[in-house]
């Protein structure tokens, strides 16, 4: 931030870096998800926080709620009978 244009640009970016960075950001994400046919892991990082472990939660309730489970033993069901 030297100069008068680097200050101008840097503000111009802000939102973009902001962006950047909560994709990046593991705690919004929570964990991976470890998919079998008879359940359902979230496995989280080592160091998660309370954010990362409640956003945790809310990938296991939406991968829950969107019955992925059952999409994944039907579409084997198909692969097994073709």
């Amino acid at each position: 931030m030297s100069s008068f244009r680097s200050k101008i640009g840097g503000l111009l970016l802000k939102p973009v870096f902001k962006k950047f960075k909560k994709q990046f950001d593991y705690t919004e994400y929570g964990g991976a998800i470890l998919l079998g046919v008879d359940g359902l892991v979230i496995k989280a990082h080592g160091s998660s926080n309370a954010k990362a472990f409640k956003n945790a939660i809310r990938q296991a309730k939406a991968a829950y709620d969107g019955r992925i489970l059952d999409d994944i033993k039907q579409e084997l069901t198909k692969i097994n009978f073709e």
